[in-house]
């Protein structure tokens, strides 16, 4: 059903706090799952218990430190152990929905609450923006009112969601709307009937609902010729030459990419053992056939095996791309294969936890379908 949180002292983000509020107090859910605002302007991921520490709750900050479909996985993995409420972005839904595909995490006594996304800042311009008061809240979600891309003075957007044409949650079981607010003085929400019920919640009509679908329309149109154009630079790269090799070659191998991408999750990685800390005599061997040798080398073996792993179910969310010291497109780079893997297998990652994973899964005719004979 269709209902609208009217704004408590004109804010949005105190009407966003009163409604999570209440999801804990009439107990819908024992815990709340999302950021907090911590000393400094900084925030953090953090699981609320006690409705007084959600004071300090926001989750309309335009910042992303992670991909919290990770720490879903972490509270979840094969069973909840409560009534969680986790408050997402797109990305990190369709990243969760992956995990629970792959078994990571459970969706099971989970409420799922997504909000609209007009993009995320990198945490440390961020900070120092809204410290110089170049970065508030109101002007942000303004621009989420009218699909503007959000391009004040200083900060920009990630470069991933600069091309993000997925900006609006799905299959979720609260959906805030930020996208087309416009001066309504409400907060548009979509949510089951049976929670609507529990918080007292009533039907309401939407008289915005065409506005803020062409809002979205030119947001998303926007957003996929940025994509288009990024990922076209990609593979014009990866088929100069030097290839994938060249678009790697400044990487350190430090794991900062693999460390943050929601879908890495193996317990145990080759990379991370002493398989690679070779005796010296290795480099020197190799230093005297090849007339020299990269020193803490394999990194390109480490990003073809992540490419191998993951490719499929990469949702875009560009955590890597922020992480890479070296400033490496990672994240335009995983997205630019990712596409074609995806294309070939006719698969959207983070669509629907009920599509199966194409790499595990089994077709009788996949093979002819490509060309063998019967």
């Amino acid at each position: 059903m269709n209902t609208m949180l009217p704004l408590q002292n004109g804010d949005p983000l105190i009407t966003v706090r009163g409604f999570l509020r209440q999801l804990l107090e009439t107990g819908v859910v024992e815990a709340i799952f999302l950021p907090l605002e911590v000393d400094g302007g900084a925030t953090l991921p953090a699981l609320v218990a006690d409705p007084a520490w959600l004071d300090q709750a926001d989750p309309l900050t335009p910042v992303m430190p992670i991909n919290s479909a990770r720490a879903v996985s972490a509270l979840t993995n094969k069973h909840s152990p409560a009534r969680l409420g986790v408050v997402l972005r797109p990305c990190e839904i369709r990243a969760l929905i992956e995990l629970v595909k792959l078994q990571q995490a459970t969706l099971e006594n989970v409420t799922l609450i997504g909000l609209d996304c007009p993009g995320t800042y990198e945490v440390a311009e961020y900070i120092e923006g809204k410290h110089a008061g170049r970065i508030t809240l109101a002007d942000y979600l303004e621009v989420a009112g009218d699909d503007r891309q959000p391009a004040l003075v200083g900060p920009s957007l990630r470069p991933a969601c600069q091309m993000c044409d997925q900006p609006v949650p799905e299959h979720v079981d609260i959906h805030l709307r930020l996208f087309g607010l416009g001066t309504d003085q409400a907060i548009p929400v979509t949510l089951s009937d049976e929670i609507a019920e529990k918080l007292g919640l009533s039907q309401v009509s939407q008289p915005a609902a065409d506005g803020r679908q062409a809002v979205v329309d030119r947001l998303t149109a926007a957003r996929r010729q940025v994509r288009e154009k990024e990922l076209a630079a990609i593979r014009e790269r990866l088929d100069a030459d030097g290839g994938l090799a060249s678009l790697f070659a400044t990487c350190i191998r430090c794991h900062n990419c693999m460390t943050v991408c929601p879908i890495c999750y193996c317990k145990t990685c080759l990379f991370k053992t002493a398989a690679f800390d070779h005796p010296p005599e290795h480099y020197l061997n190799a230093a005297r056939r090849r007339g020299a040798v990269r020193m803490l080398g394999d990194t390109l073996l480490f990003q073809l095996t992540r490419l191998n792993h993951m490719s499929a179910s990469c949702v875009s969310c560009g955590m890597c791309t922020s992480a890479c010291p070296a400033d490496i497109p990672v994240g335009a780079i995983f997205s630019a294969v990712g596409a074609q893997v995806q294309a070939a297998f006719d698969y959207q990652p983070g669509r629907d936890v009920s599509d199966p994973l194409p790499l595990i899964t089994f077709q009788a005719n996949e093979w002819t379908q490509i060309g063998e004979e019967k």
